[in-house]
């Protein structure tokens, strides 16, 4: 009798002992970890969740730990950590180790691609297929595959069906200009290069050095690197006679690139960049924009948004990227921009699943792609872009191109493109060294690819 009744007190012990584990299991592993937003840069309840207020995860699930790594900077990256911490929310057991390290993303990608150890979800910045299309755990599974908008389709996916990444928004891009400051000194959107040279003549002139007329932040690298890809495509690929063929079979007369470090080396000698282009970054782009001392920015949409957190009344236009050669019609560049992939050899394959799932629900890709003022991904989401929103019905019709290094340059020549036009801009090389540079970069690693 006395045996019968310790056996039953130790019973109960293991039977509460058991339901509070459970429960600190469940109550203990919420929460993200903080992103840099600073570079270059809802609602499913877990499974077996009662009907209580706070949503909670099913006793069986054990506690999970996401590695995500973004490459998008500024607003739009912390928008995306927000998203984050609302998914740890409502799924308790799973942690979300967030971070954007914005300029330095690529070289951390190519160590963790190096040694097979990648992030449990990623964003492929342009290079879902090519350059991470290994890593990439195929997604066509997911019930939002089926919503991803044609025009973005062929970034994302191949011919035997593999859905590489999510992709929140879509890139259609070009310069954008402060509709203010064009107003103020009379001048219009141009459409040609020499059309952007007069007006930055304009500018300068008019407003006596006040205001400058195109902004890069050249301290974090990226933003030369973005001027060279948006104006190689006019220079080199969009006119009817042009060198993509070239480009592609290794043929192309680098002699011929002088004229593109030329043209951002002629913005510098005519006082149409910020004198402070070197050390000045791309929150300080914004923080221009948005304070009317700038006209025009080779960012993209992005820097409107960025902007308005210095003045929300900013008024920001988006433009087609001005063509260069006599004849040819203005451009756009466009492919990926905001995606999320998954790695295939993740511990955690389901849980990283889910996080993704969760970016694809219609009221947080609305989030994201109005933060960068971009349409979005998925079919059956409306956006308010703004300003942007008649400026993307405006230009419907114009020619969309790929960005340029993605499809015609070997993986590693975009840090090269950036390193040259920072040495370029501070009289370290000259035109032809830039150029000369550049096809002993375009060499070497397209044969290391070969």
């Amino acid at each position: 009798m006395r045996g019968s009744k310790w056996l039953l007190l130790l019973g109960t012990l293991l039977v509460s002992g058991t339901a509070l584990a459970a429960c600190g299991s469940n109550n203990g592993n919420g929460g993200g970890a903080s992103a840099s937003s600073e570079a270059s840069p809802s609602s499913s309840a877990s499974a077996g969740a009662s009907s209580s207020a706070s949503p909670a995860a099913s006793k069986d699930d054990k506690p999970v730990t996401l590695t995500v790594m973004t490459n998008i900077v500024g607003e739009p990256a912390n928008v995306l950590e927000e998203i984050s911490k609302e998914f740890t929310k409502e799924n308790p057991n799973i942690k979300v180790e967030f971070s954007a390290p914005g300029a330095d993303y690529e070289n951390i990608m190519k160590v963790k691609m190096a040694s097979n150890a990648m992030p449990d979800v990623f964003s492929t910045h342009g290079w879902a297929k090519v350059r991470y299309g290994q890593y990439l755990a195929d997604l066509r599974d997911e019930a939002w595959a089926s919503q991803i908008d044609d025009k973005i389709k062929p970034a994302v996916t191949d011919d035997s069906g593999k859905v590489y990444v999510l992709p929140i928004d879509q890139d259609k891009s070009g310069p954008v200009y402060n509709k203010d400051v064009l107003d103020q000194y009379g001048v219009a959107v141009p459409t040609t290069w020499d059309e952007l040279l007069q007006a930055a003549e304009t500018i300068k002139t008019k407003s006596g050095g006040k205001v400058t007329p195109i902004h890069i932040g050249g301290a974090d690298s990226w933003p030369i690197g973005q001027f060279f890809d948006f104006m190689a495509t006019p220079s080199f690929i969009s006119p009817s006679t042009n060198d993509s063929a070239q480009l592609l079979d290794g043929s192309f007369d680098w002699k011929k690139f002088d004229s593109l470090p030329q043209m951002l080396l002629d913005l510098q000698k005519k006082g149409y960049l910020n004198k402070d282009v070197l050390t000045s970054k791309y929150s300080d782009s914004a923080k221009a924009f948005g304070e009317g001392k700038v006209a025009f920015g080779f960012y993209g949409p992005s820097l409107i948004e960025e902007a308005k957190k210095t003045n929300p009344n900013v008024h920001g236009g988006l433009m087609p990227i001005p063509s260069v050669v006599p004849g040819d019609a203005p451009t756009l560049a466009g492919g990926e921009k905001t995606t999320w992939g998954v790695w295939k050899d993740s511990p955690n394959l389901e849980a990283a699943k889910k996080f993704v799932a969760f970016y694809a629900k219609p009221e947080n890709v609305k989030k994201v792609a109005a933060a960068g003022g971009l349409p979005p991904g998925l079919t059956g989401v409306d956006i308010d872009a703004g300003d942007l929103t008649a400026d993307f019905q405006k230009y419907a019709d114009t020619p969309v191109f790929p960005y340029f290094d993605r499809d015609y340059l070997p993986n590693g020549m975009w840090d090269v493109m950036c390193k040259n036009g920072q040495d370029l801009l501070a009289g370290g090389i000259t035109v032809s060294q830039f150029s000369e540079n550049m096809k002993q970069e375009f060499d070497r690693l397209r044969t290391a690819a070969q």
